[in-house]
C-alpha cells in the first residue's frame, strides 16, 4: 500500500465503482431491463436512477409501466448482472492489497455497505479472495436506508459500537461522499470514470482522495 490510509476503528467500503470495476455493468443495465419488457426508458433515464436503490428504481419503473410486484422486478434486473459478479467483474487496481493491509490492523474492523444485492457482494468478494476480511456486508436494503441519507453511515457506525469519526469511508459517488461526510465520518473520495465530472467537487469535501493505488 503506498498510501498511509487514515488511522480508524472502522473501515466502511462501498463495493461498486470503489472496490470493483462495476460501473460499466451496471451503466446500462435498468435500461436494458425496461427494453426486455418492451418499454422505452424516458430521456435522461440513467441520471434519474443514478442515486436511487435496487427498491427505489423497482418502484419507478412502476410508474412506468412494469406490472411486477418490487420485489419481482429487483429479482429480474438482478439476473442480468449476477454472473458478472460471480465470474468476470474486476477489483480496481490497488484495491485488494489496501484491504489486505487494512486487514491487518489488530486494532480495526472492516466492512461493507452497498446499495447492491448481499448475493452480489458475496459472490464478487469471494471470488477475489477477500470475502473474510470484512466483518459483515450491509446493504441498503436491509438497513431500509438510502446512501443519499447520512443516517445510514452512522446506522453502520452504531452496529459497530464506533462514533463516526472514528470510522473511515470509501465512497466513489459524489452524494454518497456527502452523505458520509455530513455523518461526521472521514471520507476517501475513489476515482472512478464514472465519477470523473464531479471529482472535483468530491475532492473539495472528502477528507483525502484515492485516484491510482498501486
Amino acid at each position: 500500500m503506498t498510501q498511509k490510509i487514515h488511522p480508524a476503528k472502522l473501515y466502511i467500503f462501498d463495493i461498486d465503482g470503489t472496490i470493483l470495476d462495476s460501473m460499466p455493468a451496471w451503466e446500462h443495465l435498468g435500461r436494458n431491463y425496461l427494453i426486455s419488457k418492451n418499454i422505452t426508458p424516458p430521456e435522461h433515464f440513467e441520471q434519474d436512477i443514478d442515486a436511487m436503490t435496487l427498491e427505489e428504481s423497482a418502484a419507478y419503473f412502476q410508474t412506468l409501466g412494469l406490472k411486477e410486484d418490487i420485489s419481482d422486478i429487483i429479482d429480474g434486473v438482478m439476473s442480468l448482472i449476477r454472473d458478472s459478479y460471480h465470474y468476470t467483474i474486476p477489483a480496481k487496481p490497488g484495491m485488494i492489497s489496501l484491504i489486505t493491509d487494512l486487514s491487518k490492523k489488530a486494532d480495526s474492523t472492516l466492512c461493507i455497505l452497498t446499495t447492491s444485492t448481499r448475493d452480489c457482494a458475496i459472490k464478487a468478494m469471494t471470488r477475489l479472495g477477500i470475502k473474510d476480511f470484512f466483518a459483515d456486508i450491509h446493504t441498503g436494503e436491509e438497513l431500509q436506508l438510502s446512501k443519499r441519507n447520512p443516517k445510514i453511515y452512522k446506522k453502520v457506525c452504531e452496529i459497530y459500537h464506533t462514533p463516526p469519526h472514528e470510522a473511515v469511508v470509501f465512497e466513489d459517488a459524489l452524494y454518497a461522499v456527502r452523505s458520509a461526510h455530513a455523518a461526521g465520518c472521514y471520507v476517501y473520495g475513489v476515482y472512478d470514470e464514472s465519477n470523473k465530472k464531479d471529482w472535483k467537487e468530491i475532492q473539495r469535501i472528502s477528507h483525502q482522495t484515492l485516484k491510482h493505488i498501486y
